[in-house]
């Protein structure tokens, strides 16, 4: 195998373009302008326009001497001279003597002596560092070799430079649209660079005949391609990347026309003229439209592998020892890039050169040793291996106007990311349908812990991996888009409280990889399956096997469709009988190992019936017969008393435990009212007036006919305004707005305001408002206030100064609003702990409180007038905004820490619900109709939302969605709820309140002589219409019914709705 390798174009040309060994000889004049000759005629053969070849010709012969064919007494290139740092601890290195065939020494012998003929060696004997000469047998040839040297001592001793070698796949996409290239090999590369004169000596080589000290760059040295690389930056500099690739000694010239290819053309030449460097007139290439390059094909518009490299893999038969398989899997990996789904098609051969590798050493000359033996199934992974090589496709170039999609996919094994564009995006067609261009494809597989990960970190990795090492294809102007077809990825960069702690961390910090990314990513239905579509673009995608993944295996028995709400009174609910304990008893016995008697064939143990452990179901229906039923769903220690007296079961408590924790009738009764759920995460809010809370405040009737006050509060400094309404007015939307605009003219627009959800505050005129205004309205949840608790801490600091000002001042209640701006004042001047001891009005407007006691002083007649130098008013103003910017900065560390020591001090329970679980709704909350003999927890709604501060839940029997808070729900089930009629059936006899659509008529009752309405509600079904008592209505949905009143013509109904 390794022969046919050698004989084909894997072999000839390695990748670098570098000769170990140059040719020596006369520079032959003749030989380079013949092959200066031939270049210009294939340029011409090529493509070259016929117009244009006089001046092609030209500029070639005008630089002849840039051209050479064989070595010869050419002085060093005009560059920078290579030179070498040692550690600190670096000890001069001489070889010992080596054994050389006579073949070898011969070589050494002749080989040398032309180098010292040409000046790039001398005979250095003295010299006090020598490495070994090693002659390499050239690839197919007996009798042939090259000059090579172990420069390994020097290199441990040397201390490498920091030089900046090309990215390949990103200088590539430099070429795009390119229609003139051409290729040039630097002659004999290293030799042409001088070496420094204090470096020589360190370089030098030991032969069985001596030792030579070289002049110019060795090849092996550990910074020689990089000092090559860096000399070939400078030298070209401004034609780098713009019209010039250069990888080492291969260098390709390009230009996206003709006319301009020309100048570049004469650009170079007369660079390498003025640097004294040469070309390689037999192994250049003056014009093609496509050059190979590092073993690729590249073009204007895109980069191939080249057929020879992939052809010549295609065709090796399968590997006989580890070497060999070890060559085939480096030489594969070079096609990795643009071979769809690499990374998992090449995991079974990877893995099996593990396998036959395991304890042995795994270098070349060992691995060559080891015999490998393949299975059916090996054999069938290393052919489909050969497909996927021979579909390896072209690679686009980026288009910095395309639409770039990102599509990923995983497996339990192992993932794959492919990058294409799209040069035309409709938004109207599905993403699969799209006209998509490869740009380029990775994968891979899960190893060691990896495997371990769940899902959600498998799905989510190629993607982080993908942003992180994609980053200059990807961090784009116009962003780009994801595609995967896990819902939870949606989510992944915020990732919900059911994901396990430590996963949700891990995501946490990937998700630092992707700031400063524009991108979307968009969910595709598993039916669209555009993973697949995306692979068969390319290949027939062989399915990988699927794995499934368990932590146990347990034997459940079926329970059949029997009721999970009230199992007692299933009618196939099965009562244990006494026939029965007495089966299983005989079945299990021989497990028994506690003491025990039989009476007339019934085991006791302790005088106890005993139940085995291994009768599940007889123990379940146990537990239900003392659970349900007239036993009322009692608690834990009532189950446990009644059982443990009449009978012996193993961890009796564990079961009760997890008996009542799963009864589902038990969750709407047990537990408190409110379920304490930890604090969420802060809102930024880095400036004032960037957060504007609001909010109306109510005062009793008492207080005389201003009843409401609306105030509007700074969350960052605590600036408030206080607003009194017109006399027996009510809150309106005009009066917010009007407070809105008078806040925007004196300080500005708020970024952001927010309320609750009154009709005041949520209503065309502030929608319109926000809209005018370009600012962002956002709603706390209804009945929960604490979200909007900022404002709703300065409302009882309203109430508490009120009350305290009327009682010093002796004022009738009614007069409170004559002291709004006595309480305003009070509430922005007094200094505030949470703000550093600082006063809002010094944090929000720069100006200094006037310190309560400064009342009692008189003005002092005498005092000077202070005069204003208008010149210092900048230099003020300045010194005000730093003061400011500081104060800001410090007061919002300090609240940070303070809301972090109070978080600290308040745990709460995690939501253990998601969405599309089922949950239970307290009746704490105003919108549940109450009642003693009610029950507290009413549901199952399902979640359909997950909001920052609430969900979003699902009536079950109309289908209406309400907006709650954490703190109000339960975990009932989860997502694999049946909805059973009886269900159903369950939440309709809870009394939850229902939405009215309509009222359709009213009576008397002649039964009851009470006022009656005839209700539709919303989501039923006409004859689920249902009488109901007027005062109830008239309570609940007033407006409704006046309008039915009005609407009727009936004097007497509107007499009862009076």
């Amino acid at each position: 195998m390794i022969e046919q390798l050698a004989a084909g174009s894997l072999e000839q040309d390695d990748g670098d373009g570098l000769d170990d060994e140059p040719k020596v000889g006369r520079n032959e004049a003749d030989a380079v302008a013949e092959s200066m000759g031939a270049l210009i005629q294939d340029a011409e053969a090529n493509g070259f326009p016929p117009r244009m070849m006089s001046s092609l010709r030209t500029t070639v012969l005008d630089y002849g001497d840039v051209w050479r064919a064989r070595l010869g007494a050419d002085g060093p290139a005009r560059v920078r001279p290579y030179s070498v740092k040692l550690k600190p601890d670096a000890i001069p290195f001489r070889c010992k003597p080596r054994r050389y065939s006579p073949l070898q020494s011969d070589f050494l012998r002749s080989h040398v002596a032309e180098l010292q003929q040409f000046g790039l060696v001398r005979l250095n004997n003295a010299s006090r560092w020598a490495c070994a000469a090693v002659p390499v047998r050239k690839a197919g040839l007996k009798d042939a070799f090259r000059l090579t040297t172990d420069y390994r001592p020097v290199n441990r001793m040397t201390v490498p430079i920091a030089a900046a070698v090309p990215n390949l796949v990103v200088v590539t996409s430099r070429v795009r649209g390119a229609q003139a290239m051409a290729k040039f090999d630097m002659f004999k590369g290293f030799w042409q660079l001088p070496l420094d004169e204090d470096s020589q000596e360190i370089f030098s080589i030991k032969t069985d005949e001596g030792v030579y000290t070289p002049t110019r760059v060795p090849q092996g040295a550990v910074d020689s391609a990089m000092h090559f690389q860096s000399t070939m930056q400078e030298v070209f500099g401004d034609m780098m990347n713009h019209n010039l690739l250069v990888y080492v000694d291969d260098v390709v010239l390009y230009a996206p026309t003709h006319d301009e290819f020309l100048v570049v053309l004469e650009k170079f030449f007369r660079r390498l003229r003025e640097s004294n460097l040469k070309l390689n007139v037999s192994k250049s290439e003056l014009y093609a439209q496509a050059v190979t390059w590092c073993g690729k094909i590249v073009d204007g518009s895109g980069v191939i592998h080249d057929p020879s490299r992939v052809n010549a893999l295609q065709t090796l038969p399968l590997p006989t020892n580890a070497g060999e398989l070890q060559y085939f899997l480096c030489a594969a990996n070079w096609l990795r890039d643009s071979i769809v789904d690499y990374g998992r098609a090449v995991a079974p051969l990877q893995e099996k050169f593990d396998e036959v590798m395991a304890g042995h050493n795994r270098k070349k000359r060992h691995a060559v040793s080891v015999a490998v033996t393949w299975t059916s199934a090996e054999e069938q992974a290393y052919k489909a291996f050969l497909d996927r090589i021979a579909s390896s496709v072209t690679l686009s170039f980026p288009d910095d106007d395309a639409t770039v999609c990102l599509s990923t996919d995983a497996s339990d094994r192992g993932w794959a990311v492919i990058v294409t564009q799209v040069r035309d995006w409709n938004s109207e067609v599905p993403m699969h349908e799209q006209c998509h261009e490869l740009l380029i494809c990775k994968g891979g597989s899960f190893k060691g812990p990896q495997l371990n990960w769940s899902v959600i970190e498998k799905e989510s990795y190629p993607i982080v991996l993908a942003c992180t090492e994609l980053e200059y294809l990807l961090q784009r102007a116009q962003g780009f888009r994801i595609f995967c077809d896990h819902s939870n990825l949606i989510q992944v960069f915020c990732p919900s409280k059911e994901v396990k702690q430590h996963v949700r961390g891990k995501l946490q910090r990937w998700t630092m990889k992707l700031i400063g990314y524009n991108y979307d990513i968009e969910h595709i239905n598993g039916t669209d399956n555009h993973w697949a579509d995306m692979v068969s673009r390319w290949l027939c995608r062989q399915e990988e096997p699927a794995f499934v993944r368990v932590k146990a295996v347990r034997t459940r028995s079926s329970r059949g469709s029997g009721s999970s709400l009230r199992p007692l009174q299933d009618e196939e609910f099965a009562w244990p009988s006494v026939d029965e304990v007495l089966r299983v008893q005989q079945r299990h016995v021989s497990k028994l190992t506690a003491t025990h008697e039989q009476i007339n064939g019934i085991i006791y143990v302790e005088g106890k019936l005993w139940i085995p452990k291994q009768e599940r179901d007889l123990l379940a229906r146990i537990l239900v017969v003392a659970h349900c039923g007239i036993q009322a769903h009692r608690g834990e220690q009532v189950m446990i008393a009644h059982l443990q007296d009449k009978y012996a079961i193993e961890r009796l408590q564990s079961h009760v435990k997890n008996f009542v924790s799963k009864c589902l009738l038990c969750k709407h009764l047990k537990g408190g009212k409110l379920i304490q759920r930890p604090w969420s995460e802060p809102r930024s809010v880095p400036m004032r007036n960037e957060v504007l809370h609001m909010d109306y405040l109510s005062m009793d009737d008492s207080y005389g006919p201003t009843k409401y006050v609306l105030v509007l509060k700074d969350e960052l400094m605590h600036f408030c305004e206080l607003i009194p309404l017109i006399p027996c007015d009510s809150p309106t939307s005009s009066v917010a707005a009007a407070a809105m605009l008078d806040w925007y003219k004196r300080f500005g627009m708020p970024a952001m305001w927010m309320s609750d959800q009154g009709t005041h505050f949520k209503n065309e005129l502030m929608a319109e408002l926000r809209q005018r205004l370009k600012g962002v309205h956002t709603f706390v949840p209804v009945y929960t206030p604490w979200v909007n608790g900022t404002v709703e801490r300065l409302n009882r600091d309203i109430l508490h100064v009120v009350r305290a000002l009327l009682l010093e001042l002796q004022l009738d209640t009614r007069n409170w609003e004559y002291l709004l701006p006595v309480v305003q004042a009070n509430l922005n001047h007094t200094p505030v702990i949470s703000l550093g001891g600082v006063a809002p009005t010094e944090l929000f407007t720069g100006l200094p409180c006037p310190p309560p006691l400064d009342t009692i002083l008189l003005p002092d007649a005498n005092k000077p007038l202070q005069h204003v130098d208008l010149t210092a008013v900048h230099e003020e103003l300045e010194r005000l905004r730093v003061g400011l910017a500081e104060m800001h900065s410090e007061v919002a560390d300090k609240k940070e820490r303070r809301r972090l020591y109070q978080q600290s001090e308040k745990h709460g329970t995690l939501c253990n619900f998601s969405v599309s679980d089922y949950v239970l709704w307290s009746r704490v909350d105003s919108r549940l109709r109450g009642g003693k003999l009610l029950v507290l927890w009413v549901g199952p709604f399902r979640v359909t939302e997950a909001r920052p501060h609430s969900f979003m839940v699902q009536n079950l029997l109309n289908g209406k969605e309400y907006e709650v808070h954490g703190s109000r729900l339960k975990f009932f089930q989860d997502s694999s709820l049946n909805v059973s009629e009886e269900l159903v059936e369950h939440v309709a006899n809870q009394g939850i309140v229902l939405g009215v659509e309509a009222i359709v008529g009213h009576r008397i009752n002649p039964d009851t002589a009470k006022k009656e309405l005839l209700v539709s509600w919303t989501g039923l079904e006409a004859i689920e219409n249902s009488w109901e008592p007027l005062e109830v209505m008239l309570h609940d949905v007033p407006t409704k019914v006046q309008q039915y009143a009005a609407a009727s013509d009936d004097a007497s109904l509107l007499r009862w709705c009076a």
